[in-house]
């Protein structure tokens, strides 16, 4: 299914509003609540929710796995902020809108190096080597002073030079370092977190 560019940026906004309200998937959130943090209607909001593959069960969005009941998720739109190939969520925006310290491991795919990273939503705490990098594609959303990247299901290389062949096949790609990840991370939540001058 191919998705608008406006589908795609107010999936975003309410694949990330849905993020912060339900800790991460711990609790679900009421659509109208939903509808009227991103600043949509309730119906608009309940159509970006099939359109992301969220749980809508009654009037509550899980972000989670479906309660009993509930029909099948579906598959994540292309596009979705945060969802990755493997419905991963990017753990940079996960601190963020969790506020808590956030864990990952992963294997360079091209050296074999063993990647370890920790970080709270304002600093990075372990990037183990310190030459790890994050590969991000662009999710072509057009935010105004925000590249939108997300990192989600792509991977950690353990260098620069080892992701090199990885540009290369992801045109548009890019490669940071986790400090400099983060603040992009940054810069697109505040960007995400800018309501819409009109209703959808």
């Amino acid at each position: 299914m191919t998705t608008s560019q406006t589908d795609r940026v107010a999936a975003a906004r309410l694949a990330w509003a849905a993020l912060k309200l339900t800790r991460a998937g711990r609790h679900p959130v009421g659509v109208d609540r939903l509808a009227a943090t991103v600043g949509v209607a309730p119906a608009e909001a309940r159509r970006l929710v099939e359109l992301i593959g969220f749980t809508l069960h009654r009037d509550l969005v899980s972000t989670g796995p479906a309660p009993r009941g509930a029909h099948h998720r579906l598959e994540p739109a292309e596009g979705t902020l945060g969802a990755g190939p493997d419905g991963t969520v990017d753990m940079f925006l996960l601190a963020i809108a969790t506020g808590e310290r956030v864990h990952a491991a992963a294997i360079c795919p091209v050296t074999g190096t063993h990647i370890r990273i920790e970080l709270t939503p304002h600093a990075i705490l372990l990037a183990d080597p310190p030459s790890a990098v994050v590969a991000a594609v662009d999710l072509g959303f057009g935010l105004d002073g925000a590249d939108a990247v997300a990192c989600a299901g792509q991977p950690f290389f353990g260098s620069a030079t080892a992701a090199a062949s990885w540009l290369v096949a992801h045109p548009g790609g890019r490669i940071y370092r986790m400090a400099a990840y983060l603040a992009q991370a940054h810069r697109l939540v505040a960007a995400l977190e800018i309501r819409p001058k009109y209703v959808l």
